[in-house]
Protein backbone atom coordinates (compact mmCIF):
# COMPACT_ATOMS: atom_id res chain seq x y z
CA UNK A 1 0.00 0.00 0.00
CA UNK A 2 1.21 3.37 -1.11
CA UNK A 3 1.81 6.18 0.95
CA UNK A 4 -0.95 8.43 -0.77
CA UNK A 5 -3.68 5.09 0.19
CA UNK A 6 -2.91 5.12 3.55
CA UNK A 7 -3.43 8.47 3.99
CA UNK A 8 -6.72 8.46 2.58
CA UNK A 9 -7.96 5.46 4.34
CA UNK A 10 -6.63 6.30 7.45
CA UNK A 11 -8.57 10.21 7.29
CA UNK A 12 -11.45 8.31 5.99
CA UNK A 13 -11.45 6.08 9.24
CA UNK A 14 -10.56 8.70 11.54
CA UNK A 15 -13.39 11.10 10.86
CA UNK A 16 -16.30 9.38 11.46
CA UNK A 17 -14.99 8.30 14.82
CA UNK A 18 -13.87 11.51 15.86
CA UNK A 19 -17.69 12.54 14.80
CA UNK A 20 -19.24 10.06 16.87
CA UNK A 21 -17.29 10.97 19.78
CA UNK A 22 -18.04 14.48 18.98
CA UNK A 23 -21.92 13.71 19.53
CA UNK A 24 -21.53 11.60 22.57
CA UNK A 25 -19.04 13.72 24.42
CA UNK A 26 -19.39 17.34 23.14
CA UNK A 27 -22.74 17.26 21.99
CA UNK A 28 -24.54 14.92 24.47
CA UNK A 29 -26.36 12.81 22.20
CA UNK A 30 -27.45 9.36 22.83
CA UNK A 31 -25.30 6.74 20.37
CA UNK A 32 -28.79 4.89 19.52
CA UNK A 33 -32.23 6.03 19.78
CA UNK A 34 -33.88 4.61 22.62
CA UNK A 35 -35.68 0.92 22.29
CA UNK A 36 -38.98 0.56 22.53
CA UNK A 37 -39.98 -2.79 23.49
CA UNK A 38 -43.38 -4.02 24.68
CA UNK A 39 -45.06 -0.84 23.86
CA UNK A 40 -49.06 -0.73 22.93
CA UNK A 41 -51.29 1.22 21.57
CA UNK A 42 -54.93 0.53 23.45
CA UNK A 43 -57.97 2.43 22.13
CA UNK A 44 -61.52 2.26 23.67
CA UNK A 45 -64.45 2.86 21.56
CA UNK A 46 -68.15 3.43 23.63
CA UNK A 47 -71.19 3.84 21.98
CA UNK A 48 -74.93 3.90 23.27
CA UNK A 49 -77.11 0.64 21.93
CA UNK A 50 -80.15 1.63 20.31
CA UNK A 51 -83.27 3.27 21.79
CA UNK A 52 -81.46 3.57 25.13
CA UNK A 53 -81.56 6.45 26.65
CA UNK A 54 -78.21 6.93 28.96
CA UNK A 55 -76.95 9.69 30.96
CA UNK A 56 -74.02 8.27 32.35
CA UNK A 57 -70.75 5.73 31.42
CA UNK A 58 -68.22 3.80 33.29
CA UNK A 59 -65.68 1.91 32.29
CA UNK A 60 -61.94 1.46 33.43
CA UNK A 61 -59.26 4.08 31.71
CA UNK A 62 -55.34 2.79 32.17
CA UNK A 63 -53.72 3.73 35.32
CA UNK A 64 -49.96 3.77 36.05
CA UNK A 65 -49.37 -0.17 37.73
CA UNK A 66 -45.80 -1.89 37.83
CA UNK A 67 -47.00 -3.97 34.78
CA UNK A 68 -47.88 -0.70 32.67
CA UNK A 69 -47.01 2.46 32.48
CA UNK A 70 -48.72 4.89 30.60
CA UNK A 71 -46.32 7.12 28.06
CA UNK A 72 -49.52 9.35 26.46
CA UNK A 73 -53.37 8.94 26.88
CA UNK A 74 -55.71 11.18 25.37
CA UNK A 75 -59.56 10.89 26.33
CA UNK A 76 -62.67 11.54 23.63
CA UNK A 77 -65.83 13.29 25.26
CA UNK A 78 -67.92 14.90 23.14
CA UNK A 79 -70.59 17.32 24.40
CA UNK A 80 -70.46 15.10 27.77
CA UNK A 81 -68.95 15.89 31.24
CA UNK A 82 -65.80 13.70 32.11
CA UNK A 83 -64.55 12.88 35.38
CA UNK A 84 -61.79 10.20 36.81
CA UNK A 85 -62.26 8.28 40.15
CA UNK A 86 -58.91 7.32 41.19
CA UNK A 87 -58.28 4.36 43.31
CA UNK A 88 -55.16 2.53 44.55
CA UNK A 89 -56.40 -0.28 42.11
CA UNK A 90 -57.65 0.98 39.43
CA UNK A 91 -58.97 4.55 37.85
CA UNK A 92 -62.64 4.33 36.91
CA UNK A 93 -64.03 6.95 33.98
CA UNK A 94 -67.18 8.47 34.54
CA UNK A 95 -69.02 10.16 31.26
CA UNK A 96 -72.17 12.08 32.01
CA UNK A 97 -74.53 14.02 29.58
CA UNK A 98 -77.41 14.12 28.15
CA UNK A 99 -78.39 13.12 24.38
CA UNK A 100 -75.53 11.10 24.21
CA UNK A 101 -75.49 9.43 20.21
CA UNK A 102 -71.55 9.91 19.15
CA UNK A 103 -68.88 7.77 20.14
CA UNK A 104 -67.05 8.46 23.04
CA UNK A 105 -63.74 6.71 24.87
CA UNK A 106 -59.91 7.02 25.19
CA UNK A 107 -56.40 6.51 23.52
CA UNK A 108 -53.37 5.53 25.62
CA UNK A 109 -50.12 4.69 24.62
CA UNK A 110 -48.65 1.66 27.09
CA UNK A 111 -45.23 -0.17 27.54
CA UNK A 112 -46.58 -3.82 29.09
CA UNK A 113 -43.95 -4.68 31.27
CA UNK A 114 -44.15 -8.64 32.47
CA UNK A 115 -45.10 -9.92 35.98
CA UNK A 116 -41.86 -10.44 37.55
CA UNK A 117 -42.69 -12.66 40.63
CA UNK A 118 -42.94 -16.33 40.33
CA UNK A 119 -42.60 -19.38 42.49
CA UNK A 120 -43.35 -18.22 45.97
CA UNK A 121 -41.93 -20.35 48.85
CA UNK A 122 -43.53 -22.03 51.32
CA UNK A 123 -44.31 -20.43 54.54
CA UNK A 124 -45.57 -21.96 58.13
CA UNK A 125 -48.94 -20.38 59.17
CA UNK A 126 -49.30 -17.57 61.34
CA UNK A 127 -51.32 -17.96 64.57
CA UNK A 128 -50.73 -14.79 65.93
CA UNK A 129 -49.58 -11.18 65.04
CA UNK A 130 -51.70 -8.14 63.25
CA UNK A 131 -52.44 -8.02 60.01
CA UNK A 132 -51.81 -4.94 58.00
CA UNK A 133 -54.44 -2.41 57.32
CA UNK A 134 -54.23 -3.22 53.75
CA UNK A 135 -55.07 -7.19 54.48
CA UNK A 136 -58.92 -7.05 55.71
CA UNK A 137 -59.85 -5.68 52.42
CA UNK A 138 -58.66 -8.38 50.74
CA UNK A 139 -60.00 -10.80 53.17
CA UNK A 140 -63.44 -9.56 52.90
CA UNK A 141 -66.74 -11.51 52.28
CA UNK A 142 -68.90 -8.52 52.37
CA UNK A 143 -69.26 -7.75 48.15
CA UNK A 144 -70.40 -11.54 48.12
CA UNK A 145 -74.45 -13.23 48.36
CA UNK A 146 -75.27 -15.41 51.05
CA UNK A 147 -75.90 -17.69 48.32
CA UNK A 148 -72.27 -17.31 47.14
CA UNK A 149 -70.36 -17.96 50.36
CA UNK A 150 -72.38 -20.55 51.32
CA UNK A 151 -72.16 -22.70 47.91
CA UNK A 152 -68.68 -21.63 48.00
CA UNK A 153 -67.95 -22.96 51.80
CA UNK A 154 -69.38 -26.69 50.56
CA UNK A 155 -66.85 -26.66 47.98
CA UNK A 156 -64.00 -25.53 50.04
CA UNK A 157 -65.06 -28.16 52.33
CA UNK A 158 -64.57 -30.63 49.21
CA UNK A 159 -61.41 -29.45 48.29
CA UNK A 160 -60.20 -29.63 52.28
CA UNK A 161 -56.81 -27.01 52.34
CA UNK A 162 -57.03 -26.66 56.26
CA UNK A 163 -53.68 -29.09 56.91
CA UNK A 164 -51.49 -26.90 54.04
CA UNK A 165 -49.59 -23.66 54.11
CA UNK A 166 -51.00 -20.68 52.19
CA UNK A 167 -49.17 -21.54 49.25
CA UNK A 168 -49.80 -25.15 48.97
CA UNK A 169 -53.92 -24.46 49.90
CA UNK A 170 -53.78 -21.67 46.99
CA UNK A 171 -52.20 -24.43 44.51
CA UNK A 172 -54.87 -26.85 45.81
CA UNK A 173 -57.50 -24.41 45.38
CA UNK A 174 -56.21 -23.41 41.56
CA UNK A 175 -55.45 -27.11 40.73
CA UNK A 176 -59.42 -28.01 41.37
CA UNK A 177 -60.83 -25.10 39.12
CA UNK A 178 -58.12 -25.28 36.76
CA UNK A 179 -58.86 -28.75 36.32
CA UNK A 180 -62.60 -29.56 36.87
CA UNK A 181 -64.52 -26.73 35.94
CA UNK A 182 -64.97 -26.59 32.15
CA UNK A 183 -64.20 -23.52 30.46
CA UNK A 184 -66.51 -21.25 28.56
CA UNK A 185 -67.43 -18.45 27.33
CA UNK A 186 -70.85 -17.89 28.05
CA UNK A 187 -72.42 -15.42 30.42
CA UNK A 188 -72.84 -17.60 33.98
CA UNK A 189 -73.27 -16.64 37.29
CA UNK A 190 -70.76 -17.36 39.94
CA UNK A 191 -73.33 -19.47 41.98
CA UNK A 192 -73.72 -21.69 38.69
CA UNK A 193 -70.46 -22.13 38.50
CA UNK A 194 -70.46 -23.74 42.00
CA UNK A 195 -73.31 -25.56 41.36
CA UNK A 196 -72.22 -26.94 37.48
CA UNK A 197 -68.65 -26.76 37.72
CA UNK A 198 -68.86 -24.46 34.76
CA UNK A 199 -67.54 -21.09 34.23
CA UNK A 200 -66.25 -18.10 32.24
CA UNK A 201 -62.42 -16.31 32.95
CA UNK A 202 -65.02 -14.25 35.03
CA UNK A 203 -66.43 -16.60 37.44
CA UNK A 204 -63.60 -18.35 37.65
CA UNK A 205 -61.32 -15.75 38.59
CA UNK A 206 -63.89 -14.28 41.44
CA UNK A 207 -64.28 -17.84 42.18
CA UNK A 208 -60.59 -18.66 43.02
CA UNK A 209 -60.28 -15.27 44.64
CA UNK A 210 -63.62 -16.02 46.91
CA UNK A 211 -62.23 -19.87 48.12
CA UNK A 212 -58.89 -18.11 48.88
CA UNK A 213 -60.27 -15.56 51.38
CA UNK A 214 -62.14 -18.19 52.96
CA UNK A 215 -58.94 -19.81 53.48
CA UNK A 216 -57.49 -16.61 54.93
CA UNK A 217 -55.55 -16.00 51.68
CA UNK A 218 -55.12 -12.54 50.61
CA UNK A 219 -56.47 -12.71 46.95
CA UNK A 220 -58.29 -10.04 44.52
CA UNK A 221 -59.65 -10.28 40.71
CA UNK A 222 -57.86 -8.34 38.00
CA UNK A 223 -59.97 -6.63 35.13
CA UNK A 224 -57.22 -6.27 32.30
CA UNK A 225 -56.74 -7.26 28.24
CA UNK A 226 -54.53 -11.08 27.50
CA UNK A 227 -52.59 -9.32 24.43
CA UNK A 228 -52.75 -13.35 23.21
CA UNK A 229 -56.65 -13.49 23.02
CA UNK A 230 -56.42 -10.34 20.23
CA UNK A 231 -57.57 -10.71 17.06
CA UNK A 232 -55.08 -10.47 14.60
CA UNK A 233 -57.27 -9.43 11.43
CA UNK A 234 -58.80 -6.55 12.86
CA UNK A 235 -56.88 -5.48 16.70
CA UNK A 236 -59.96 -6.54 18.75
CA UNK A 237 -60.33 -7.49 21.98
CA UNK A 238 -61.93 -8.40 25.08
CA UNK A 239 -61.88 -7.44 29.09
CA UNK A 240 -60.34 -10.74 30.38
CA UNK A 241 -59.94 -11.56 33.88
CA UNK A 242 -57.46 -13.47 35.94
CA UNK A 243 -56.28 -13.30 39.61
CA UNK A 244 -53.82 -12.19 41.98
CA UNK A 245 -52.49 -13.66 45.66
CA UNK A 246 -50.23 -11.85 48.42
CA UNK A 247 -47.66 -14.29 49.65
CA UNK A 248 -45.13 -12.94 51.77
CA UNK A 249 -45.95 -9.21 50.81
CA UNK A 250 -45.55 -9.46 47.07
CA UNK A 251 -48.56 -10.17 44.77
CA UNK A 252 -48.49 -13.40 42.03
CA UNK A 253 -50.13 -13.72 38.96
CA UNK A 254 -52.78 -16.64 38.75
CA UNK A 255 -55.05 -17.80 36.06
CA UNK A 256 -57.34 -20.54 36.44
CA UNK A 257 -58.72 -20.36 33.00
CA UNK A 258 -55.88 -20.28 31.33
CA UNK A 259 -53.64 -22.99 33.58
CA UNK A 260 -50.96 -20.08 35.27
CA UNK A 261 -50.24 -20.24 38.70
CA UNK A 262 -47.45 -18.24 40.35
CA UNK A 263 -45.61 -17.54 36.90
CA UNK A 264 -43.72 -14.83 35.69
CA UNK A 265 -45.64 -13.97 32.22
CA UNK A 266 -45.81 -11.55 29.46
CA UNK A 267 -48.55 -10.17 27.48
CA UNK A 268 -51.07 -8.65 30.12
CA UNK A 269 -52.36 -5.26 30.50
CA UNK A 270 -54.18 -4.74 33.60
CA UNK A 271 -56.61 -2.10 34.03
CA UNK A 272 -58.85 -2.78 37.50
CA UNK A 273 -57.02 -4.84 40.74
CA UNK A 274 -60.27 -5.48 42.54
CA UNK A 275 -63.12 -6.66 40.58
CA UNK A 276 -65.45 -7.48 43.43
CA UNK A 277 -68.79 -6.82 40.97
CA UNK A 278 -68.63 -6.72 36.89
CA UNK A 279 -71.13 -4.06 36.77
CA UNK A 280 -69.19 -1.65 38.75
CA UNK A 281 -66.51 -1.66 35.47
CA UNK A 282 -69.34 -0.83 33.37
CA UNK A 283 -68.44 -3.71 31.01
CA UNK A 284 -71.34 -4.94 28.68
CA UNK A 285 -74.25 -3.40 30.50
CA UNK A 286 -77.25 -2.86 28.55
CA UNK A 287 -76.98 0.27 27.64
CA UNK A 288 -74.25 0.67 25.90
CA UNK A 289 -71.03 -1.44 24.11
CA UNK A 290 -67.59 -1.29 23.68
CA UNK A 291 -65.19 -2.21 21.19
CA UNK A 292 -61.43 -2.30 22.16
CA UNK A 293 -58.68 -1.75 19.18
CA UNK A 294 -54.73 -2.98 20.63
CA UNK A 295 -52.18 -2.41 18.04
CA UNK A 296 -48.32 -2.90 18.87
CA UNK A 297 -45.85 0.21 18.47
CA UNK A 298 -43.09 -1.17 18.78
CA UNK A 299 -42.56 -2.13 14.71
CA UNK A 300 -39.70 0.41 13.97
CA UNK A 301 -37.92 -1.08 17.85
CA UNK A 302 -36.73 2.36 18.16
CA UNK A 303 -38.45 5.83 19.35
CA UNK A 304 -37.16 8.10 16.53
CA UNK A 305 -39.27 10.80 18.10
CA UNK A 306 -37.62 10.88 21.15
CA UNK A 307 -34.19 10.76 19.52
CA UNK A 308 -35.59 13.87 17.27
CA UNK A 309 -36.87 15.84 20.07
CA UNK A 310 -32.96 15.42 21.21
CA UNK A 311 -30.83 16.41 18.75
CA UNK A 312 -33.50 19.10 18.11
CA UNK A 313 -33.35 20.33 21.56
CA UNK A 314 -29.10 20.21 21.20
CA UNK A 315 -27.37 24.12 20.52
CA UNK A 316 -24.90 22.23 18.65
CA UNK A 317 -24.75 22.78 14.51
CA UNK A 318 -25.85 19.30 14.04
CA UNK A 319 -29.32 19.35 14.58
CA UNK A 320 -29.33 21.20 11.40
CA UNK A 321 -27.17 17.91 9.62
CA UNK A 322 -29.07 15.18 10.83
CA UNK A 323 -31.23 13.50 8.57
CA UNK A 324 -33.63 13.31 11.70
CA UNK A 325 -34.57 17.04 10.50
CA UNK A 326 -36.33 15.29 7.58
CA UNK A 327 -39.36 14.91 7.52
CA UNK A 328 -40.81 11.48 8.11
CA UNK A 329 -41.07 9.79 4.18
CA UNK A 330 -37.77 10.88 3.47
CA UNK A 331 -36.47 9.57 6.55
CA UNK A 332 -38.27 6.33 6.14
CA UNK A 333 -36.46 6.18 2.12
CA UNK A 334 -33.08 7.07 3.77
CA UNK A 335 -33.34 3.81 6.20
CA UNK A 336 -33.23 1.91 3.13
CA UNK A 337 -31.08 3.75 0.72
CA UNK A 338 -28.42 4.35 3.52
CA UNK A 339 -27.85 0.31 3.20
CA UNK A 340 -27.39 0.29 -0.51
CA UNK A 341 -23.49 0.60 0.00
CA UNK A 342 -23.23 -1.99 2.51
CA UNK A 343 -24.96 -4.32 -0.40
CA UNK A 344 -22.23 -2.86 -2.53
CA UNK A 345 -19.71 -3.73 -0.29
CA UNK A 346 -20.99 -6.91 -0.36
CA UNK A 347 -20.49 -7.74 -3.81
CA UNK A 348 -17.53 -6.02 -3.87
CA UNK A 349 -15.61 -9.32 -1.78
CA UNK A 350 -17.69 -11.52 -3.78
CA UNK A 351 -16.84 -10.72 -7.36
CA UNK A 352 -13.09 -9.27 -6.24
CA UNK A 353 -11.78 -11.61 -3.39
CA UNK A 354 -14.20 -14.88 -3.63
CA UNK A 355 -14.96 -14.54 -7.42
CA UNK A 356 -18.41 -15.32 -7.83
CA UNK A 357 -19.78 -14.07 -11.01
CA UNK A 358 -22.66 -12.11 -11.28
CA UNK A 359 -25.22 -10.05 -13.80
CA UNK A 360 -24.00 -6.19 -14.27
CA UNK A 361 -22.27 -4.20 -11.25
CA UNK A 362 -25.58 -3.47 -9.21
CA UNK A 363 -28.29 -6.19 -10.49
CA UNK A 364 -27.83 -8.29 -6.87
CA UNK A 365 -28.64 -4.84 -5.05
CA UNK A 366 -31.54 -3.83 -7.20
CA UNK A 367 -32.99 -7.64 -6.84
CA UNK A 368 -32.42 -6.75 -3.35
CA UNK A 369 -34.21 -4.02 -3.08
CA UNK A 370 -37.05 -5.47 -5.47
CA UNK A 371 -37.35 -8.33 -3.05
CA UNK A 372 -37.09 -5.87 0.06
CA UNK A 373 -40.52 -3.89 -1.56
CA UNK A 374 -42.39 -6.86 -2.64
CA UNK A 375 -42.48 -10.19 -1.00
CA UNK A 376 -39.37 -12.15 -1.14
CA UNK A 377 -41.26 -15.69 -1.67
CA UNK A 378 -42.93 -13.75 -4.23
CA UNK A 379 -39.73 -11.93 -5.51
CA UNK A 380 -38.30 -15.23 -6.24
CA UNK A 381 -41.25 -16.63 -7.93
CA UNK A 382 -41.87 -13.99 -10.27
CA UNK A 383 -38.43 -13.40 -11.22
CA UNK A 384 -37.88 -16.84 -11.97
CA UNK A 385 -41.21 -17.17 -14.14
CA UNK A 386 -40.07 -13.89 -15.89
CA UNK A 387 -36.86 -15.67 -17.02
CA UNK A 388 -38.05 -18.66 -18.04
CA UNK A 389 -41.00 -16.65 -20.46
CA UNK A 390 -38.29 -14.47 -20.98
CA UNK A 391 -36.31 -17.12 -22.68
CA UNK A 392 -38.74 -18.71 -24.33
CA UNK A 393 -40.01 -15.43 -26.12
CA UNK A 394 -36.51 -14.34 -27.06
CA UNK A 395 -36.12 -17.64 -28.78
CA UNK A 396 -39.90 -17.78 -30.15
CA UNK A 397 -39.23 -14.08 -31.49
CA UNK A 398 -35.64 -15.07 -33.33
CA UNK A 399 -37.85 -16.51 -36.05
CA UNK A 400 -39.30 -12.88 -36.60
CA UNK A 401 -35.83 -11.36 -36.59
CA UNK A 402 -37.11 -8.31 -35.19
CA UNK A 403 -34.53 -5.11 -34.07
CA UNK A 404 -33.58 -4.56 -30.44
CA UNK A 405 -36.28 -1.98 -29.56
CA UNK A 406 -39.62 -3.73 -30.43
CA UNK A 407 -38.19 -7.17 -28.97
CA UNK A 408 -37.15 -5.64 -25.36
CA UNK A 409 -40.90 -3.41 -26.01
CA UNK A 410 -42.78 -6.82 -26.12
CA UNK A 411 -40.81 -8.70 -22.89
CA UNK A 412 -41.91 -5.14 -21.20
CA UNK A 413 -45.23 -6.11 -22.07
CA UNK A 414 -45.28 -9.67 -20.93
CA UNK A 415 -43.77 -8.57 -17.57
CA UNK A 416 -46.85 -6.48 -17.01
CA UNK A 417 -49.37 -9.23 -18.63
CA UNK A 418 -47.45 -11.46 -15.67
CA UNK A 419 -47.67 -8.75 -12.82
CA UNK A 420 -51.20 -8.38 -13.40
CA UNK A 421 -52.03 -12.07 -13.47
CA UNK A 422 -49.89 -12.37 -10.42
CA UNK A 423 -51.64 -9.72 -8.59
CA UNK A 424 -55.58 -10.70 -9.43
CA UNK A 425 -54.39 -14.79 -8.50
CA UNK A 426 -53.01 -13.54 -4.84
CA UNK A 427 -56.37 -11.68 -4.58
CA UNK A 428 -58.08 -14.80 -4.81
CA UNK A 429 -55.99 -17.53 -3.62
CA UNK A 430 -53.80 -14.95 -0.86
CA UNK A 431 -51.03 -16.91 -1.27
CA UNK A 432 -47.94 -14.70 -1.06
CA UNK A 433 -48.76 -12.52 2.13
CA UNK A 434 -48.20 -8.81 2.33
CA UNK A 435 -47.23 -8.46 -1.49
CA UNK A 436 -47.08 -5.24 -2.32
CA UNK A 437 -46.69 -4.09 -6.44
CA UNK A 438 -44.18 -1.54 -7.39
CA UNK A 439 -42.31 -0.31 -10.47
CA UNK A 440 -39.17 -2.39 -9.59
CA UNK A 441 -40.41 -5.74 -10.70
CA UNK A 442 -41.26 -4.32 -14.53
CA UNK A 443 -37.84 -2.24 -15.09
CA UNK A 444 -35.04 -5.11 -13.16
CA UNK A 445 -36.69 -8.26 -15.14
CA UNK A 446 -36.73 -6.65 -18.22
CA UNK A 447 -33.84 -5.71 -18.63
CA UNK A 448 -32.49 -8.27 -16.97
CA UNK A 449 -34.10 -11.13 -18.78
CA UNK A 450 -32.83 -9.39 -22.11
CA UNK A 451 -29.13 -9.85 -20.53
CA UNK A 452 -29.95 -13.23 -19.60
CA UNK A 453 -30.81 -14.76 -23.10
CA UNK A 454 -27.81 -12.94 -24.91
CA UNK A 455 -25.75 -14.66 -22.35
CA UNK A 456 -26.93 -18.09 -22.88
CA UNK A 457 -26.28 -17.73 -26.91
CA UNK A 458 -22.72 -16.10 -26.42
CA UNK A 459 -21.55 -18.15 -23.26
CA UNK A 460 -23.52 -21.77 -22.86
CA UNK A 461 -25.76 -22.26 -20.98
CA UNK A 462 -23.98 -23.74 -17.84
CA UNK A 463 -21.95 -20.34 -17.43
CA UNK A 464 -25.07 -18.15 -17.55
CA UNK A 465 -27.26 -20.71 -14.57
CA UNK A 466 -24.08 -20.33 -12.67
CA UNK A 467 -23.98 -16.44 -13.23
CA UNK A 468 -27.63 -16.73 -11.97
CA UNK A 469 -27.31 -18.45 -8.87
CA UNK A 470 -24.64 -16.10 -8.45
CA UNK A 471 -26.32 -13.20 -8.73
CA UNK A 472 -28.98 -14.19 -6.96
CA UNK A 473 -26.94 -15.48 -3.56
CA UNK A 474 -25.90 -11.93 -3.45
CA UNK A 475 -29.38 -10.24 -4.07
CA UNK A 476 -30.48 -12.12 -0.81
CA UNK A 477 -27.52 -11.83 1.15
CA UNK A 478 -28.00 -8.20 0.21
CA UNK A 479 -31.99 -8.60 0.98
CA UNK A 480 -31.22 -10.02 5.05
CA UNK A 481 -28.68 -6.85 5.29
CA UNK A 482 -31.72 -4.57 4.42
CA UNK A 483 -33.60 -6.26 7.39
CA UNK A 484 -30.43 -5.99 10.02
CA UNK A 485 -32.73 -2.84 11.66
CA UNK A 486 -29.65 -2.84 14.08
CA UNK A 487 -27.25 -1.88 11.70
CA UNK A 488 -29.61 0.18 9.26
CA UNK A 489 -30.34 2.82 12.60
CA UNK A 490 -26.72 2.96 13.31
CA UNK A 491 -25.74 4.37 9.57
CA UNK A 492 -28.88 6.11 9.85
CA UNK A 493 -28.41 7.78 12.97
CA UNK A 494 -24.41 8.05 12.15
CA UNK A 495 -24.08 8.66 8.05
CA UNK A 496 -20.76 9.64 8.72
CA UNK A 497 -19.41 5.66 8.49
CA UNK A 498 -20.42 5.41 5.00
CA UNK A 499 -16.40 6.89 4.95
CA UNK A 500 -15.59 3.77 6.80
CA UNK A 501 -16.89 1.62 3.57
CA UNK A 502 -15.80 4.04 1.24
CA UNK A 503 -12.34 3.13 2.70
CA UNK A 504 -12.64 -0.74 2.87
CA UNK A 505 -13.68 -0.06 -1.07
CA UNK A 506 -10.36 1.65 -1.80
CA UNK A 507 -8.41 -1.37 -0.20
CA UNK A 508 -10.48 -4.13 -2.50
CA UNK A 509 -9.98 -2.08 -5.07
CA UNK A 510 -6.28 -2.12 -4.78
CA UNK A 511 -6.08 -6.11 -4.05
CA UNK A 512 -4.93 -7.76 -6.90
CA UNK A 513 -4.49 -11.46 -4.95
CA UNK A 514 -5.64 -14.86 -6.36
CA UNK A 515 -9.52 -14.87 -5.88
CA UNK A 516 -10.97 -18.13 -3.99
CA UNK A 517 -12.65 -19.44 -6.80
CA UNK A 518 -9.40 -19.14 -8.64
CA UNK A 519 -8.00 -21.74 -5.93
CA UNK A 520 -9.79 -24.59 -6.72
CA UNK A 521 -9.85 -23.60 -10.51
CA UNK A 522 -5.93 -23.59 -11.16
CA UNK A 523 -5.65 -25.96 -8.13
CA UNK A 524 -3.77 -28.29 -10.69
CA UNK A 525 -0.94 -25.79 -11.53
CA UNK A 526 -0.56 -25.37 -7.88
CA UNK A 527 0.10 -29.31 -6.95
CA UNK A 528 2.41 -29.20 -9.69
Amino acid sequence: MDRKTLITVSILIILPIVSILYKLKVADLSLLPMEVDDTVNLQVVILPKENVAVSEVNFPVPKQFIQSKVLKSNMKIEDLDFRMQKRQYGHLGIWEGEDWNSPIGYYAKIKILPYTHSHPEHDIPQTTGKQSAKEPYYLSLKNFSPEEIQLAKKLFEQIHPYDKDNVAAAKQIFYFISEEVLNTTKEISLSDTIRLHNGSAYTQAILFSLLCRIRGIQARTVAGFDLSKQNTKDNKTKLSFWNEIRIHGKWYFVSTYKNIFASAVNGYLPLWKSVEERRSLGEEPATFRYTTYITKSNVNRYNFKEYSDEIATSNRFLRYYSLYSLPTPLQNLFRLVILIPIGALVLSVARNMIGIPTFGIFTPILLAMFFYETNLLFGICFFLLIIGLGFFERYALDKYYLLAVPRLSILLTITVITLILFSVLNEEISFFNQMSVTLFPIVITTIFVERFSIMIIEEGVLHTFVTLAGTLLIALISYMIFFFGSLQILFFTHPELLFIVIAIQILLGQYKGYRVSELFRFKEIFKS
